[in-house]
């Protein structure tokens, strides 16, 4: 690779993302390493309006994007191709392709560039249209986060695509120096999107059942909590509402629980589990998507969808097994340090630059 050539990545930074979550972390760990061999783009925090709108709606009328794509990701998109030009950078890598891939892919072969991007969504979601795998064929690769996708995007790009796992950050995600005893056990579970509310309502009240001493944390944001799955379990009190939380409160919910308690309707990386993981947390989750990438036997207990019963069998054997509980956390801990530090995925990510820069 041509070591004066520029990168440039399209990047985006989530409201509900703290400083320490999120795919954007293995862009900090190589800026660290080489800081001027890399050039950011971010997508605007707020609507483009009047003239500015107008203009990139001209670039953007013949575009199938996702979704998720509109009038902004045209606009990064362009000032990504005019850095491009600026500096001869010869690799573009859009961090998010179902929300940011659109002119860049129909505009390839009119300029000198090469193209990569990394895919979030489960094929599932590509497979019902909600993003256009047309727009992929322009690319020199493609990232996935899970094994269970290279089947499906090789279709789209033989040859061209690459698992790179997501990572953590586990300098700051890590157990607490000192044990956190509480009175009665906490268990965890955190997020909205392709989360299984149906089975987590029926988990919760099937357990409380059995043991009502257990407590629940529910990571939901106040405007993520309208859905009637929630309605049905927000009268109990050993059910807690937390939203709004910093870095360091959200690390504590995690440091003060027993395990991760994460029911799925598909996944490829989770930062919810991620982040559990790499604070010593046993997992009781689905046997779905992305999960055999994160986890292992030592430290999750993987269920078939939908298994009400499995999932409480679990949660109670762990309330009652401190043993089990530290043991199955200890190795947890160790996966993440060893396999999912974002150090290791930015060194794989950087190969990857290497080889199709060549």
């Amino acid at each position: 690779m041509n070591t004066q050539s520029t990168t440039i990545w399209l990047r985006e930074s989530f409201p509900w993302m703290g400083s320490h979550s999120g795919y954007e972390k293995v862009c900090d760990i190589l800026a660290t390493q080489k800081p001027t061999a890399y050039r950011t783009v971010y997508r605007p925090n707020k609507p483009l309006r009047g003239l500015a709108r107008r203009s990139v709606s001209y670039f953007a009328r013949d575009i199938k994007g996702s979704d998720t794509y509109s009038s902004d990701s045209t606009y990064m998109e362009l000032n990504a191709l005019c850095q491009s030009l600026w500096h001869r950078s010869s690799l573009i890598h859009v961090l998010y392709v179902e929300r940011m891939l659109g002119l860049l892919a129909q505009w390839k072969s009119r300029f000198r560039y090469r193209l990569m991007a990394t895919a979030h969504q489960p094929a599932g979601l590509w497979r019902l249209e909600r993003h256009n795998p047309e727009l992929l064929g322009s690319l020199d690769a493609l990232i996935v986060l899970s094994s269970r996708e290279l089947s499906f995007f090789e279709t789209c790009l033989p040859g061209r695509v690459h698992l790179i796992l997501h990572g953590v950050d586990t300098k700051f995600f890590c157990p607490s120096p000192s044990p956190i005893r509480t009175e009665m056990p906490r268990f965890v579970f955190s997020g909205t999107w392709l989360r299984d509310l149906d089975t987590l309502s029926q988990v919760i009240e099937t357990t409380l059942a059995r043991d009502p001493g257990i407590q629940f944390d529910l990571i939901v944001p106040a405007n993520k909590r309208q859905q009637p799955q929630f309605y049905r379990i927000a009268h109990y009190d050993q059910v807690h509402w937390c939203g709004g939380l910093s870095d360091e409160q959200l690390r504590n919910v995690y440091r003060r629980a027993k395990a991760l308690v994460l029911p799925l309707l598909d996944c490829t990386a989770n930062n919810a589990l991620l982040e559990s993981i790499a604070c010593g947390l046993p997992i009781i989750s689905n046997d779905i998507g992305g999960m055999p990438d994160y986890t292992r036997d030592s430290f999750s207990t993987l269920l078939p969808p939908r298994d009400v019963n499995g999932f409480v069998e679990a949660i109670l054997t762990l309330a009652e097994s401190q043993e089990s509980q530290i043991k199955q956390g200890q190795a947890a801990r160790k996966f993440a340090e060893t396999q999912l530090d974002w150090s290791a995925i930015a060194n794989q990510t950087f190969n990857l630059y290497k080889k199709v820069n060549f």
